[in-house]
């Protein structure tokens, strides 16, 4: 540094004698060619003024290059500098990157954990290094996340199953990642494929576009993480929670979601077809648009679930709590809807089923009460014992439906427009619905006179009744 320092300083000092040798007589042929034809006793004092006047402009122009050359050598100084800096740099995180690689391989749980969280500093402050870190995060994930924790006891049973805790680490890291430092010439961001993830902790997580096919997420927390683009298929999320989870678009098919909560969670035009969804908790999600044909819904709650333009073609919601939901167009062809609960309160209007298609479909014993099955198509439906107290089946299509023991009572049971061709009614209740006046009434029920509504045969008019 001293050294570079003396040639520096000598460089000046030349330099500046090299000024004063060259420029100083320069000036004065400048000066001479200024002052001209001048001659007499004016002379003198014109060639110093003149001799002045061209000194001046020699040293701003000496300066000018002086701070040139400056520039010049302090530019490629500061990129030399520069330079230097981001070796040094780059070797500091090259050195960090190897020794928290050492600690992941060792065999103290506290130092892997060390060595993870050190691999997330380096991604945090090295760009250029965040996609490779990521990518051995989760190798280290899939490769460790099948051995079994808590370990198992000499001679005992294993203990339930959770996510080890270097693991969880991992899990955590990748997914509270910045996402803009993603590679983006990779389709599938993260490669969690076939990895144990039972009972991880993933709420909040960035996992869109993440690669999570045949992965175990058994009673995962998933709550509001983003899995939008991500490929789960064959993967378990059997007990899951997905609250308010955004799954848009996603698809879904075949995939176990057996019990899982997901209460608000965004589904829409989401493909879900042949999905295991016994007891899950749909209350509130959004489905309109989804594809659930052939799904197992099996004892699910969807309370206040929006399912408008839902495809649930043979899907089975026996025993499915639907009270309140959406079905406006839904698709049901052929779903087995036995037992499903369908009802509204004294002051909210059942499931929206208008315009649904429910043509073969089974809802034996199913509670419709005031439900909306405005031009609804129920063709061959079978309504064996379903309750439609206070329905509003105004242009329903039942032709040849089924509605032997049906419950059809109540004054807001509105049966005059609706199609009846052929349907049974056997052992039908039809207790003061409206009946249409072009159609017969049927075997054992009379109109009332003064209401206009059925009423068995033989039974006393509503108006005799009150004044008796």
């Amino acid at each position: 540094m001293l050294a570079r320092s003396g040639l520096v300083a000598a460089a000046v000092v030349v330099a500046a004698a090299a000024f004063y040798v060259i420029f100083w007589p320069l000036s004065d042929l400048i000066a001479r060619h200024d002052v001209g034809a001048i001659t007499g006793r004016g002379y003198g004092a014109a060639l110093q003024t003149a001799r002045d006047a061209a000194r001046g402009r020699l040293l701003a122009l000496g300066a000018g290059l002086f701070a040139a050359g400056a520039l010049i050598y302090t530019g490629r100084n500061f990129a030399l500098s520069r330079r230097t800096f981001e070796l040094t740099e780059q070797g500091q995180v090259t050195d960090r990157y190897t020794k928290a690689i050492e600690q992941l391989g060792s065999d103290k749980l506290d130092v892997r954990i060390g060595g993870i969280y050190a691999l997330e500093r380096i991604a945090h402050d090295s760009e250029r290094d965040h996609p490779t870190i990521m990518e051995v995060l989760a190798a280290f994930t899939r490769d460790h996340s099948r051995e079994q924790w808590p370990p198992a006891k000499d001679g005992t049973k294993p203990p339930e199953r959770t996510t080890r805790p270097d693991v969880q680490a991992a899990a955590t890291v990748i997914g509270r990642r910045d996402i803009r430092y993603d590679d983006p010439s990779q389709l599938f961001k993260i490669d969690l494929h076939d990895a144990d993830l039972t009972r991880a902790d993933l709420g909040a997580a960035h996992l869109s576009f993440a690669y999570l096919s045949g992965a175990v997420l058994t009673g995962a927390n998933l709550t509001v993480a983003d899995l939008y683009g991500a490929n789960l298929s064959k993967a378990d999320l059997s007990g899951a929670y997905l609250h308010s989870t955004y799954l848009s678009e996603m698809d879904l098919h075949d995939v176990n979601l057996t019990g899982t909560h997901l209460y608000g969670a965004n589904l829409r035009k989401a493909n879900l077809s042949g999905a295991h969804l016994t007891g899950a908790d749909l209350g509130r999600a959004d489905l309109t648009g989804a594809r659930l044909p052939g799904a197992d819904l099996t004892g699910a709650d969807l309370t206040g679930a929006r399912l408008p333009g839902a495809d649930l073609t043979g899907a089975d919601l026996t025993d499915a709590n639907l009270a309140a939901a959406d079905l406006t167009g839904a698709r049901l062809p052929g779903a087995d809807l036995t037992g499903a609960r369908l009802p509204g309160t004294p002051y909210l209007a059942g499931a929206n089923l208008g315009r649904a298609d429910l043509t073969d479909a089974t809802l034996t014993d199913a509670d419709l009460w005031r439900a909306t099955l405005t031009d609804a198509t129920l063709t061959d439906a079978n309504l064996t014992g379903a309750n439609l107290t206070g329905a509003n089946l105004t242009r329903a299509n039942l032709t040849r439906a089924d509605l032997t023991r049906a419950i059809l009572t109540d004054a807001d049971t509105d049966l005059t427009e609706a199609d009846l061709t052929d349907a049974d009614l056997t052992d039908a209740d039809l207790t003061s619905a409206w009946w249409p006046t072009a159609v017969s009434v049927p075997e054992g029920w009379t109109r009332d006179g003064e209401s206009g509504r059925l009423k068995r045969a033989g039974q006393l008019s509503e108006v005799i009744v009150h004044y008796l």
